[in-house]
């Protein structure tokens, strides 16, 4: 029997279980995250980073995952691949500097700048509708390796889930750098954005909850049980089926 390279489920980790239960509760908030550029050839803008609004998941069987618990946090949830197909998810399209999709999207960058210096019509849907599927098509694109080349992403197998964002609103599509570097001012763009847009589940979405100690099961347990408003003791009793900890799947997977 042929072993998968991808999981039936979607994992979105954490460091915290305070994290994890405000996920259950709230559910997913985008974020702001930096992104580089780098995969770009050109030195004008592969130094560049923006902060794009995502939630993120791996698409990582459980036998395959502890390095990348080790490395993004020893909580976390897993959700069924049917629910994030539903919700939109989408996988990155990861780049290298000499592989054609950097090519293609400098060429586009560099068309882009010779339209907007003929006169860009804020007025003109057309020309919003550009600039809005281009920044969509960038926010899901990412370097194959990381600056010291000791990161591949590629092994990330990461899925994003970005919102559509209604561009005559107040939040932001994307933060530059030194914005986002103000730790004020990005929590208060985060809050901004958090209250607005959310990705949604139930508890029959969930395959997996992931808790770091055994200790930290009850804790957990006491949560879900608290969440009761919108979910039957059926399903509160299957989900608590599906806690499982990080000792577990560093030891038996």
């Amino acid at each position: 029997m042929s072993e998968n390279l991808s999981s039936n489920t979607f994992f979105h980790f954490t460091y915290s279980i305070e994290n994890l239960k405000g996920i259950l509760e709230y559910s997913f908030k985008p974020r702001y995250c930096l992104e580089q550029l780098e995969y770009l050839s050109n030195s004008q803008i592969n130094n560049l980073q923006m902060a794009y609004p995502m939630v993120c998941f791996c698409d990582i069987p459980l036998s395959k995952i502890k390095k990348h618990i080790e490395k993004y946090g020893g909580y976390g949830i897993g959700l069924k691949k049917e629910w994030g197909f539903k919700k939109g998810l989408t996988p990155v399209i990861y780049s290298d500097k000499r592989a054609r999709t950097s090519k293609n999207i400098e060429s586009i960058i560099n068309w882009s700048k010779k339209y907007l210096k003929k006169g860009y019509d804020e007025g003109n849907d057309r020309d919003n509708e550009l600039k809005k599927i281009f920044n969509d098509f960038i926010m899901f694109t990412k370097p194959y390796y990381g600056k010291s080349k000791k990161t591949r992403f590629y092994d990330e197998r990461e899925w994003r889930w970005i919102p559509d964002i209604d561009p005559d609103s107040d939040v932001l599509i994307h933060l530059e750098e030194e914005c986002y570097l103000k730790d004020e001012y990005r929590c208060e763009q985060n809050k901004k954005i958090g209250e607005i847009y959310k990705l949604d589940f139930i508890f029959d979405d969930i395959s997996f909850l992931i808790v770091e100690k055994e200790e930290d099961v009850y804790d957990l347990i006491k949560t879900i049980e608290s969440l009761n408003v919108n979910n039957t003791d059926r399903q509160i009793k299957r989900l608590l089926t599906k806690i499982i900890t990080k000792d577990q799947i560093l030891k038996d997977f």
